[in-house]
């Protein structure tokens, strides 16, 4: 797989060395990044060797399934010109996601510096294997996800059209790395280091928010026929719209339509993605370098921040409940601090909490319905229910750490058991990332539907605490805040997601079926969990 994607770059040989790069020191750069992308240490014992996996092909059999829910709703389209519109808008939706949850920590990661600046290698040649790094994977996960829409797009519009389709889907990636860079150099323009951080954490978090509640608007407000007769028109602001842009060309080549419209289509497509390709290259990646260093050398000025060592209300409220022994204090104490302070855990974990707010205001605000069928509905259990979300990503996202090395501060507690540490520090995250949020929506949901849903409320949250127990469980026990966000960890976390999405139907379809049948059943269901926990 490694030796097939270093390949594509062979026909560009010409471009990257004018581009000021060194063509082989490029290829052994880009080789390097991809190996250890392709490896995956298992284990926690450092006699063993770290067994390789091919992290890469696993990724793209996720997102394969991933594509196949999405080619399932183009299968709908009678149009060719929306059918594609449609599949390039989610490429880059999917695109700009993974690159604002993924490829930041790969853009921005200065670590290779350490190795890599004493060698003789100029400034061009590692930008352009960092971006050559995300295009791959951008690439390879758009070819992913499109494999069902090109299988549609053949029975539906000829062969020809899933050809030009694959070749869109290069422009495509071009573009989008070119808004990731400009994006991102804007940002680093108006702040500097710890500031441009926290800043870039944030507009991370908002930005997934928007797609995600974009997305979930469009999909409720549009319904089955809408969608079949669906057709765009084209006004001037079309040729502005990046998918509109392919959808044209493809349509264009296919139909052998060549009128003005159509034209334009063609040469927007073909020289707007070139051209930002070369304008990245050229111009952006010695801008992008320049700033990298200066974050760097800013990262390394930056004054250490001092704690008080005091603790809120609240800990010492959730310590009392939750903390009865004194060996799992330590641990639910420590990681209760540090959590507060780790940037890659808060990226990742926080914009669950914003899907879960958009799935929750989605129930309300769907097409044709009112408040009082809502309220005579069972619809409070999906509420509940979709905070399973958050017990996945809250037990993945806080193994992401900047320092690998933190496990010597894990160690040193005062702790005979290792039950007692990771027991510790699973109260402590779950404690504090999730018991408010569920909190506030438990009292929003009784005050909807009635004290009678409270037994419904209590044994939901008996279901997501076992699910995150279970959860922990069966992944691999490493210390909070140690692990490296890896690129190709991506396709694996989407699958788990939609794994998940899967047991809460389960498991929310059982509480429904036994509140219907006997209100005492609820009571045994809760026993049921709760003997479960305590196993």
């Amino acid at each position: 797989m490694i030796r097939f994607l270093i390949s594509l770059f062979l026909p560009f040989r010409w471009f990257i060395t004018k581009s000021g790069a060194d063509f082989e020191q490029f290829i052994s750069i880009l080789k390097l990044k991809l190996t250890i992308d392709d490896r995956r240490s298992q284990g926690l014992n450092s006699n063993k060797k770290a067994s390789v996996e091919n992290a890469i092909l696993k990724q793209s059999i996720s997102q394969i399934f991933i594509g196949l829910m999405f080619g399932m709703m183009l299968l709908l389209l009678k149009s060719e010109f929306t059918f594609f519109y449609l599949a390039h808008i989610v490429l880059m939706v999917m695109m700009a996601m993974l690159i604002i949850s993924d490829f930041t920590t790969i853009l921005f990661d200065t670590s290779e510096n350490t190795i890599i600046q004493p060698l003789p290698i100029n400034g061009n040649t590692i930008s352009l294997a960092r971006n050559a790094h995300v295009f791959l994977y951008l690439g390879l996960i758009a070819f992913n996800i499109s494999i069902v829409s090109m299988l549609i797009a053949v029975v539906k519009f000829g062969i020809l059209s899933a050809v030009f389709f694959i070749f869109s889907i290069f422009l495509n990636v071009l573009f989008t790395l070119f808004l990731a860079n400009i994006l991102y150099l804007g940002i680093m323009h108006i702040a500097s280091g710890e500031q441009l951080k926290n800043l870039m954490m944030y507009f991370q978090i908002v930005i997934a928010v928007i797609f995600m509640g974009g997305y979930q608007i469009g999909v409720n407000f549009i319904g089955k026929s809408q969608l079949m007769n669906m057709s765009i028109s084209i006004d001037w602001y079309t040729f502005l719209i990046p998918p509109a842009i392919f959808s044209g060309m493809i349509e264009a080549f296919t139909k052998g339509v060549y009128d003005l419209n159509h034209l334009i289509f063609i040469a927007e497509a073909l020289i707007l993605p070139f051209a930002t390709a070369f304008v990245t290259t050229k111009y952006l990646t010695p801008v992008f370098n320049r700033k990298l260093l200066n974050l760097e050398q800013g990262d390394r000025a930056t004054k250490v921040k001092t704690s008080s060592g005091k603790t809120g209300l609240y800990f010492k409220i959730v310590s009392g409940i939750f903390v009865k022994q004194k060996e799992e204090k330590a641990a639910f104490q420590l990681v209760w601090r540090m959590s507060g302070y780790e940037r890659l855990f808060k990226q990742s974990f926080f914009p669950s909490l914003a899907y879960v707010l958009i799935m929750v205001a989605m129930q309300f605000f769907k097409k044709d319905q009112n408040l009082t069928e809502i309220a005579s509905s069972s619809r409070y259990l999906i509420l509940l229910y979709s905070f399973l979300l958050v017990s996945f990503t809250l037990s993945t996202s806080i193994l992401m750490g900047n320092n690998r090395q933190i496990d010597w501060m894990f160690k040193i507690l005062p702790i005979n058991s290792p039950a007692d540490y990771f027991k510790g520090f699973i109260k402590s995250v779950f404690v504090r990332f999730f018991v408010p949020f569920y909190v506030l929506l438990s009292i929003g949901v009784v005050a909807f539907w009635g004290v009678k849903v409270i037994p419904d409320v209590i044994i939901a949250s008996l279901v997501i605490y076992m699910c995150t127990l279970i959860i922990f469980y069966l992944q691999q026990p490493l210390f909070p805040f140690s692990q490296a966000k890896a690129a190709s960890q991506g396709g694996k976390a989407i699958a788990s997601v939609f794994g998940l999405m899967i047991i809460a139907f389960l498991l929310g379809g059982l509480h429904y079926l036994v509140a219907k049948w006997n209100v005492f059943g609820l009571v045994g269901l809760a026993a049921l969990y709760v003997t479960a926990i305590i196993i």
